[in-house]
């Protein structure tokens, strides 16, 4: 399900959201596909993208978006029938307790994510990403958004959170963009500089595996270090879950 490329794609994108989108799927949206964007919001992922070419199909939590189309549901509890979508696209928001956030009159994170730290998103992120997993057909892609970002003080490495998230699902990282904004966020609301800006945002290409009885899981020894451990699904009836390899 790969396209022609003329030009090369590249991981590197400078503008908006819709122009990551267009980069992304020059090599991941094939002409054909069935494409379900299941964070809907004003729908901005697909205007610089010839949406004639594929099926595409929105969903959004908020019923004033479920209009013209665009279903209301939660990602997390899709109504699709399994493996009936060719690409999933998530981009849930993803700052931790918002509310008077600057991002929020952009994004409406006091309505969905009011109270979450960030272990909560990174959970809703997880839960979005498993009924994903289950929508998609096998060799189907997901488009994960975000950011990463500082939570009281400490980094959150979002994007390195989500990759092990993604292959702990079974998922495989098949690519990955970053975007940087031609207009950037606002810097006067801190005092005092930490850390370097998060001016950037990103965007993982997960690939649901045509074979999918193994999977590949990180697990922290008792001295601190992460190591990959395979896991198998058995063959046999009489055995059930996982079993390491």
């Amino acid at each position: 399900m790969t396209a022609a490329i003329d030009t090369p794609v590249v991981s590197i994108v400078q503008g908006n959201n819709s122009d990551l989108i267009a980069e992304a799927a020059r090599l991941y949206i094939p002409s054909g596909s069935v494409v379900r964007d299941v964070t809907w919001g004003k729908g901005a992922f697909w205007r610089g993208v010839d949406t004639s070419s594929i099926t595409l199909v929105g969903s959004d939590i908020a019923p004033h978006i479920a209009v013209d189309g665009v279903i209301q549901a939660d990602f997390r509890d899709l109504p699709d029938d399994d493996e009936t979508a060719d690409v999933v696209v998530l981009d849930p928001p993803y700052v931790h307790n918002p509310g008077k956030h600057m991002t929020d009159a952009r994004y409406n994170n006091a309505a969905t994510t009011t109270g979450m730290s960030h272990s909560d998103i990174r959970q809703l992120y997880r839960c979005g990403m498993a009924e994903a997993m289950r929508i998609l057909r096998p060799g189907g892609r997901l488009l994960v958004k975000g950011k990463d970002e500082i939570e009281s003080g400490r980094q959150c490495w979002s994007q390195t959170e989500l990759l092990l998230d993604a292959v702990s699902l079974g998922l495989y990282g098949k690519d990955s963009f970053v975007l940087f904004p031609t207009s950037r966020t606002a810097m006067g609301r801190w005092a005092k500089q930490l850390h370097a800006r998060k001016v950037h945002s990103f965007l993982w290409v997960f690939e649901k595996p045509v074979k999918t009885d193994r999977r590949v899981l990180h697990v922290v020894d008792a001295e601190g270090w992460v190591e990959q451990w395979a896991a198998r699904r058995p063959r046999g009836k009489v055995f059930g879950g996982w079993v390491w390899v």
